[in-house]
C-alpha cells in the first residue's frame, strides 16, 4: 500500500500494467516536486483536475527544469514530460520525438524554459514523428485543443484560384443565408475555456488579445460519400500583395514544406519561396521574404484534414472559413499561429455538415460552399482591422492560398445530385 494518499490517488489514473514499481517512484517524486516548488504554474489540485476530466481545459503543470532537462526515477533518466505522459497516458511511449505540445501549452519541453510542463493532457502522440530536428514543434489534435492564438477579424474575398490579381476585400456570402451565424451547430461543449496569449509570443506589431477556445471534444464522425479522387489534393499559390507571382503547385505528396530558402533540387514535398523572382518586389516584400525562414508545413491527413505547423520564427495569420465556423468566429475572422506552433485549419466533418445544410437551400448556397475550400495564409504580417494599414489579405507583403480539391469534389457531386433551377433568361446570359 502506499503511505501517501495524494501518490495512490494520482496512481488511480495510471495507464498499463507493467512497470509498476517505476510509475509509483515517478509519481512519488512529482508530488515531492510539486509539494516544495515556490515558482512556476500548477499545483497538485490542476494535475488531479486534468487527469479526472481527459478532454476539458486544463492548466500547466509545471517542476523546476533540471540542469540536463531529465528527470532520475529509480536509475532510469529521461524527460519529465515523457516520463509522465508514460505514466497516465502511453505506456508504450519511447521518446520525446513521438510527442508535440498543444498550443494552450505555455511551457511546453521544446520552449526550453525554466520550468517544464508535465501536464500529460498538454501533449498529444505522434505516430509517425518528422525526422527534420526542426520539425519538433506544438500541434493540436485536430483543431479541438483551446488555443492561446490572437484573431482579428477582416472581410474575405471571393475569387477563383488562379486569377493573377484577386478583387478588393467583399463579404464571403453564406450557405445558411445572408450571414453566419455565430453559434456554431456543432459546437458540443456548452461552456468555452478563455485563454490569454503570452507575451512572450507576440511580435512587434501585435498585442495582446483573448479569444474563446475551440469545443473540447469532436463532432460525431459521419460517413462521407464515395467521391473520385482528384489527383492533387491541393494547389498551392503565391501572392505578394494583390499579385500572384509564379507558377501555381500542385501538390500530390500530403506532407509538404513552403519556405523562403532557394534550393533548387525540385523536391515535391517542399516549394522554395526564395526562389521566386519578381521585378516589382519593394522593399517591404523584401524583407518580409528573408523572415519566412523555414516557413510552414502542411500535413493533409487521410480523413482529409488539414494542418498547419509554423516552423517560422515569426507568426503565421491564417483565414479559413470552415474553421472560424468551427470556433464560432466571424468568416472572416484571421488567427495568428505562433511559432513552433500547429493548428486544423480544415477539419472535413465541419465542412461536410456544412455542405450538408446547404443542400437544403437554394443550390447558390453550393456554389457559395466554394469559399469554404481555400486556406489563406500570411507569412510574418497579420491583417484586419487591429492594422491600418493591411485590412485584407492582399494588403499584405507574402501569402499563400491553398485550395482544397477532395472539397470541391464533394461540392460538385452534390451539385450533380441537385435538381438545378430553371435557367433564367437575362441580357448577359450566354
Amino acid at each position: 500500500a502506499w503511505s501517501n494518499p495524494q501518490v495512490k490517488k494520482l496512481l488511480g489514473w495510471r495507464t498499463g500494467s507493467e512497470e509498476e514499481k517505476w510509475a509509483e517512484k515517478a509519481v512519488e517524486s512529482l508530488v515531492k516536486k510539486l509539494k516544495k516548488k515556490k515558482s512556476g504554474p500548477g499545483t497538485l489540485e490542476d494535475l488531479e483536475m486534468a487527469l479526472a476530466n481527459p478532454g476539458s481545459p486544463s492548466k500547466c503543470v509545471t517542476i523546476p527544469k533540471s540542469l540536463d532537462g531529465r528527470l532520475q526515477v529509480s536509475h532510469k533518466k529521461g524527460l519529465p514530460h515523457v516520463i509522465y505522459c508514460k505514466v497516465w497516458r502511453w505506456p508504450d511511449l519511447n521518446s520525446h520525438q513521438e510527442l508535440r505540445s498543444l498550443p494552450e501549452c505555455i511551457y511546453p519541453y521544446e520552449q526550453k524554459a525554466d520550468h517544464i510542463c508535465i501536464n500529460p493532457y498538454h501533449y498529444t502522440k505522434v505516430e509517425h514523428p518528422h525526422k527534420q530536428p526542426f520539425m519538433q514543434c506544438a500541434s493540436t489534435i485536430g483543431g479541438y485543443a483551446p488555443s492561446p492564438y490572437t484573431e482579428s477579424i477582416a472581410s474575405g474575398s471571393s475569387y477563383n484560384p488562379g486569377q493573377s490579381s484577386p478583387p478588393m476585400p467583399m463579404q464571403i456570402p453564406s450557405p445558411m443565408g445572408s450571414s453566419y451565424s455565430t453559434s456554431s451547430p456543432f459546437s458540443t461543449a456548452s461552456s468555452y475555456h478563455t485563454a490569454t496569449s503570452p507575451s512572450s509570443i507576440l511580435s512587434e506589431d501585435e498585442s495582446p488579445m483573448i479569444i474563446d477556445s475551440m469545443p473540447a471534444f469532436p463532432p460525431a464522425p459521419i460517413e462521407l460519400p464515395i467521391v473520385p479522387t482528384p489527383q492533387y489534393w491541393t494547389t498551392i499559390s503565391y501572392y505578394e500583395l494583390n499579385t500572384r507571382i509564379g507558377d501555381q503547385y500542385k501538390i500530390v505528396n500530403k506532407s509538404v514544406i513552403v519556405d523562403g530558402f532557394t534550393d533548387p533540387s525540385n523536391s515535391e514535398s517542399r516549394i522554395c519561396l526564395g526562389l521566386i523572382t519578381n521585378v516589382n518586389r519593394n522593399s517591404t516584400i523584401e524583407n518580409t521574404r528573408k523572415a519566412i525562414g523555414r516557413g510552414l508545413q502542411l500535413e493533409y491527413t487521410p480523413d482529409y484534414n488539414l494542418h498547419v505547423t509554423n516552423n517560422s520564427g515569426n507568426s503565421l495569420f491564417v483565414q479559413s472559413v470552415s474553421l472560424n465556423i468551427k470556433m464560432n468566429k466571424s468568416p472572416g475572422t484571421v488567427i495568428r499561429i505562433p511559432s513552433g506552433h500547429s493548428l486544423c485549419v480544415f477539419e472535413h466533418t465541419t465542412f461536410y455538415q456544412l455542405l450538408q445544410q446547404a443542400r437544403q437551400r437554394e443550390i447558390a448556397a453550393l456554389y457559395d460552399m466554394q469559399n469554404m475550400t481555400a486556406v489563406r495564409i500570411s507569412f510574418v504580417k497579420g491583417w484586419g482591422p487591429d492594422y491600418p494599414t493591411r485590412q485584407d489579405i492582399t494588403s499584405t507583403p507574402c501569402w499563400i492560398e491553398i485550395q482544397l480539391h477532395q472539397a470541391l469534389a464533394w461540392i460538385d457531386q452534390s451539385l450533380r445530385i441537385e435538381k438545378s433551377p430553371d435557367a433564367k433568361c437575362e441580357s448577359n446570359t450566354v
